[in-house]
């Protein structure tokens, strides 16, 4: 089983249909297309938003039962930067557009306490990956949940930071700041070449290829 911690966004599909967005949700919909066990640990808020990121979920076969509901805060939107802004900021973790609302203290956040009460929950995980921006806190316990089940973990960063106390074993990847999907289906794709028990070289350079992301990235 991979387990994704991240968290999810609201996202409407050019054809009009309620989806989910966001880096997470890229690598778990990857993972999940190369035949693995995904579930999502994540949270969103307690609205009509919330649920359709559960249904949109549910479609792509990825599992939600450590998706946690936020009473106070709204659901992350993922809206496309306006062509004609020069000045929209392009969210650093959603490269495909920016999340609303802007100020990310006012979106559904993850703690260290969600994450060990999830990973508790999910003890069969094989890989792990942290697909989004954590506290310190919630990293360690991360951590040490991937540890305790005997699972790889991968641990998604910006470029230029670390989180501490990451394992030397863990594979650390930077999130490239212009990005057309791929990367995320690339560490999709390495999940579950991981989780077949493939060795970690051998499934890096074939997701890589899969993925279309070497080219991408050049």
């Amino acid at each position: 089983m991979i387990i994704v911690v991240g968290l999810p966004a609201y996202a409407d599909s050019p054809e009009g249909e309620k989806c989910a967005g966001g880096l997470a949700v890229e690598v778990a919909a990857s993972a999940r297309r190369r035949g693995s066990e995904v579930e999502l640990v994540g949270k969103v808020g307690n609205d009509g938003a919330g649920d359709a990121v559960v249904v949109a979920l549910g479609r792509l076969g990825v599992g939600h039962a450590a998706l946690l509901r936020d009473p106070m805060l709204p659901t992350p939107v993922l809206a496309p930067t306006p062509v004609d802004d020069s000045a929209a900021e392009v969210d650093a973790d959603t490269p495909e557009g920016r999340l609303l609302p802007e100020d990310p203290a006012a979106r559904p956040g993850l703690d260290a306490g969600d994450i060990d009460l999830a990973l508790k929950f999910l003890p069969q995980s094989g890989v792990v990956v942290l697909a989004g921006p954590l506290a310190d806190s919630a990293v360690a316990a991360a951590v040490e949940g991937a540890a305790f089940a005997g699972a790889h973990l991968i641990v998604l960063v910006q470029p230029g930071s670390m989180p501490p106390a990451i394992p030397a074993e863990a594979t650390v990847l930077e999130t490239p700041p212009d990005d057309d999907g791929s990367f995320g289906r690339m560490v999709g794709l390495f999940a579950g070449g991981l989780d077949t028990g493939a060795d970690a070289g051998v499934a890096f350079k074939e997701a890589v290829s899969a993925a279309g992301w070497e080219s991408a990235a050049e």
